[in-house]
């Protein structure tokens, strides 16, 4: 009996020993992370707003076409096979764009581009080029504004995903668009009030054959450069505490100055600025303003300003107004609703 008892109490110590080796394997074993989703993608408008993933997006209807682009450079990339969803489409999720809207489309390092209503659902305002020669041509197939994740067959490297907008065009008729309004990065999507376009003339100094240099600086082409990261500066007044920002006048004056030009807004003439010369702004009212380029050189505080305190300038100086410290730039000199800026000799 003795024996019997021994034994039973044997069998329980190595079954509670097993159990406990178990238990602790349990309590040990880690545990297997959930697979996450992340957003990518958040749409705002109509008083709503709205988030997606990537599977979210993916369940969209989704659009199939190619895209190419010639960048500031000149270098052609050439067209390669798409896969996204039509701008459209993800703003359709919030009410859709009316004539009253405008489009903010923004990138994760804040760099972003506004497109009017007739770019987005009219498909207007993108320059076509052929990929062989680069000249410019109509679009040959029709084409759609497109928030991609797929290109060639693979997702978007992240130099330039998760996401990229871009004109895609249904077939590959060896066509390429115009780089600068390609947003890369692209994570948020704003409707907000529609926007004027508009044109600043721009002359360089005359020549001794009489003719000059000129530019005509456009919404689109600012408000690709204006973007924070890209040749976007701020200045704030140190009376009123507001904040300007804009692009500097000295990089919008190296597009008429006869520099090399590399980016949206050409190589800057350090040489001719130091030589000296006089740039004459001018308004829709007729009234003008005189500073030299000496006191603009290299200066980022003094702005061809196109927001204050972040939003669009109001009709009083829409859609540009110069801007900086009264020191460069007194309260008189201080124009708004610019149209003109001339060269001229010192």
């Amino acid at each position: 009996m003795k024996i019997r008892r021994t034994v039973v109490a044997t069998v329980l110590v190595a079954l509670l020993a097993v159990a406990a080796v178990v238990v602790a394997g349990a309590v040990a074993a880690p545990q297997q992370a959930k697979a996450v989703d992340p957003i990518v993608l958040t749409i705002a408008g109509n008083g709503q707003t709205k988030t997606f993933t990537m599977t979210e997006l993916k369940a969209l209807t989704n659009y199939s076409g190619y895209f190419g682009f010639v960048n500031s450079a000149g270098t052609v990339y050439e067209p390669e096979p798409v896969v996204g969803v039509r701008l459209t489409d993800v703003l359709a999720s919030i009410g859709g764009m009316t004539t009253l809207n405008a489009c903010d489309i923004t990138a994760s390092d804040n760099y972003g581009m506004t497109y009017t209503y007739d770019q987005i659902i009219n498909n207007t305002g993108v320059q076509f080029y052929n990929a062989t020669t680069k000249a410019a041509e109509d679009p040959k197939t029709p084409w759609t504004w497109v928030l991609v994740w797929d290109q060639n067959g693979a997702p978007l490297p992240s130099d330039v995903g998760p996401l990229r907008l871009v004109a895609a065009q249904e077939t590959n008729v060896n066509q390429v668009a115009d780089g600068h309004l390609m947003v890369k990065w692209v994570d948020r999507v704003t409707l907000r009030g529609a926007v004027a376009e508009w044109k600043v003339k721009m002359y360089g100094l005359k020549r001794k054959n009489g003719t000059r240099q000129t530019y005509t600086l456009d919404r689109v082409s600012y408000d690709s450069c204006a973007a924070p990261g890209c040749h976007g500066f701020s200045w704030v007044h140190p009376t009123t505490e507001k904040t300007w920002s804009g692009v500097p006048l000295f990089l919008c004056v190296g597009k008429v100055d006869g520099g090399p030009g590399h980016d949206s807004y050409g190589a800057y003439n350090e040489a001719l600025a130091l030589k000296g010369y006089r740039v004459k702004l001018v308004s829709t009212t007729g009234k003008y303003a005189i500073v030299g380029s000496r006191t603009i050189r290299n200066r980022t505080s003094i702005l061809l300003a196109n927001k204050l305190m972040g939003s669009d300038l109001t009709a009083k100086d829409y859609p540009l107004k110069l801007v900086g410290p009264v020191k460069y730039v007194p309260s008189r000199s201080s124009l708004g609703r610019l149209s003109k800026i001339y060269l001229l000799p010192k």
